[in-house]
């Protein structure tokens, strides 16, 4: 077996063994080529540091990674790992992580991070090998809603760019990768953003994506909270949504509010995660 970058390999192989590296998972997941390149562009994934583990030429496995500044350091993310059924318990993903060290290295990277699904302990324990640590625990929600509680108490307007000196401002958790400014901005093309406002001020802002029917940010004044803002703002999103089904994915578990607000939508949380994060 090889180990190698994966820039010059096609996207649908990529995907035709991410789909069946995944499709025993415990919440099994499949991408089509469109999603997984939406996911690459969204991510900073970055597929001259993505590794893939080839037999006879062959990819029988693989780990994508994306690379972004935050905080003032260069911060690697494990955008997802997979290894064919087949190929299992021979150690790859060990090997793919000793191959892909040396370049984060030489990069400045001096942190990493993942997202692996609480009650998968045999990852939980390879990652723990390799010195990732649990860093939260983050919730993931979806379901059916309907539009209800129509209060009136605020206008909405959807904007057309982002305001984050505004935005974060109302901030009570970090969002995790896959929602961060950077992600966002990257994926502005298929974002919609809603701001609200009571009297002129504005009180409260939900940036979705329409086609996945995700929320990837909400957030509400602190004074604000409780009124019905949220539920507004959610809404309008519903107004454009068919069927009505939406979902959340890696809420902090930390943040009472957000969790409490979701689960009064009649979302559940289906499935949680361990953000885990290694120095280098």
């Amino acid at each position: 077996m090889e180990l190698n970058t994966l820039e010059t390999v096609g996207i649908d192989s990529i995907v035709d063994v991410l789909n069946l590296s995944f499709s025993d998972y415990i919440v099994p997941l499949q991408l089509n080529s469109e999603q997984l390149e939406a996911k690459i562009v969204a991510e900073n994934i970055k597929l001259d540091l993505s590794i893939g583990v080839f037999s006879s030429g062959k990819l029988v496995g693989f780990m994508l990674h994306a690379v972004n500044k935050l905080d003032g350091q260069l911060v690697a993310y494990n955008a997802a790992t997979g290894v064919i059924p087949d190929y299992r318990g021979q150690g790859l993903v060990a090997k793919m992580y000793d191959y892909l060290l040396p370049k984060l290295k030489a990069l400045g990277v001096t942190e990493m991070v993942l997202e692996v699904i609480v009650g998968n302990n045999a990852a939980i324990r390879a990652y723990e090998k390799m010195n990732y640590k649990i860093h939260r625990t983050v919730n993931c929600y979806s379901g059916p809603i309907e539009i209800t509680n129509k209060k009136n108490v605020v206008e909405i307007k959807e904007l057309e760019d982002f305001k984050w000196d505004a935005f974060t401002s109302l901030w009570s958790i970090e969002p995790t990768w896959q929602n961060t400014i950077q992600s966002l901005d990257n994926s502005k093309e298929r974002c919609r953003i809603l701001e609200a406002y009571i009297k002129n001020e504005p009180v409260g802002y939900m940036v979705y994506n329409p086609t996945s029917r995700r929320i990837l940010q909400i957030a509400v004044a602190g004074s604000h909270r409780r009124k019905g803002v949220g539920s507004e703002l959610v809404n309008k999103m519903l107004e454009a949504l068919d069927p009505k089904e939406l979902s959340m994915n890696n809420v902090d578990d930390n943040s009472l509010e957000t969790n409490a607000f979701l689960k009064n939508l009649g979302l559940l949380n289906k499935v949680s995660q361990f953000e885990m994060k290694r120095k280098i």
